[in-house]
């Protein structure tokens, strides 16, 4: 009977190239073992293995993808019809983990420690998932993308709390957030960077009251890009009333990033510079198809 090598009872300096001689997959299935080999893989492993993590949540299942330094990528596939095992398809080998019943968040957090990843760049939530996902933010200090399709929340309290989190993109499709009771308020209250609203009815009186405030300073001054879709008749006069608002033409509407969330075949119908109080510029644009009106807004220009 073959005795198990003691490696755990190694000192740290034996320990150092033990690790340097792992391969990433080999970090991260040890430090899932227990706490303590959780603790000895963050410390040991200096490297930055990956620069982002990419994390997709749909129904059945939660998908991680993490493009390493060794231009490999490493996918981890969570069933939530098989929660004992994870489904792990690295290059050259596909293979089975047992799931130590730990959150999502749990896994989140040990993947950005033995990776050494800062953050999560691009989160996909579709439909409502069985995981916990109050606890993916709690333990990323910010998500570079962030896109929903139907939002998971119960009430608005979840909403709110969401709503307020540390995301630089929010891009919202197929929900009104109507069951939220969601209000110009909320789109106040926005931490975002770059907003992109879908389906979300915004009347024109609330975006001059939201294009206002920000003209004043007294709203989301982190926000460089709001799109949402204008409902119902539109009135250039009510949305700009009172803003100074500047016309110009499509040539400089060319100058402005523009958003993938709404379809690309649209056409150009105006374009106005505002200016804050603080000198800063920015552009409020329109755009239709042949059903819909979009409007654009775009700061620090």
């Amino acid at each position: 009977m073959t005795t198990p090598f003691p490696f755990l009872r190694l000192p740290r300096l034996a320990l150092i190239p033990v690790f340097q001689h792992m391969e990433i997959i080999e970090i991260i299935a040890f430090s899932l073992i227990s706490k303590r080999t959780h603790s000895l893989s963050k410390y040991h492993r200096k490297t930055v293995c990956s620069r982002y993590i990419d994390l997709r949540i749909e129904n059945y299942y939660l998908c991680m993808r993490i493009p390493l330094t060794n231009r490999s990528l490493l996918l981890l596939y969570f069933n939530a019809c098989t929660s004992k095992t994870v489904e792990v398809f690295y290059p050259y080998q596909t293979t089975q983990w047992k799931n130590v019943e730990l959150s999502t968040g749990q896994w989140i957090e040990r993947l950005l420690d033995v990776t050494k990843c800062p953050s999560l760049r691009k989160v996909i939530l579709n439909g409502t998932p069985g995981c916990d996902v109050f606890s993916v933010f709690n333990v990323v200090p910010i998500v570079s993308n962030l896109t929903l399709s139907q939002l998971p929340f119960s009430n608005r309290e979840e909403f709110q709390r969401f709503w307020m989190g540390n995301v630089r993109r929010l891009s919202i499709h197929n929900d009104d957030l109507s069951r939220f009771q969601f209000s110009l308020n909320d789109l106040l209250a926005s931490n975002a960077i770059k907003l992109e609203l879908c389906e979300v009815p915004m009347s024109l009186r609330d975006l001059n009251r939201f294009f206002s405030c920000w003209l004043n300073k007294t709203s989301n001054r982190r926000l460089k890009h709001l799109s949402v879709q204008s409902h119902g008749h539109f009135d250039e006069d009510v949305l700009l009333k009172g803003l100074g608002g500047t016309r110009f033409d499509e040539r400089r509407a060319s100058e402005f990033p523009t958003s993938d969330t709404f379809p690309h075949f649209t056409t150009f119908t105006g374009g106005f510079d505002v200016r804050r109080i603080d000198g800063k510029l920015a552009a409020i644009t329109f755009r239709e198809n042949v059903t819909k009106k979009f409007i654009n807004f775009n700061a620090g220009l």
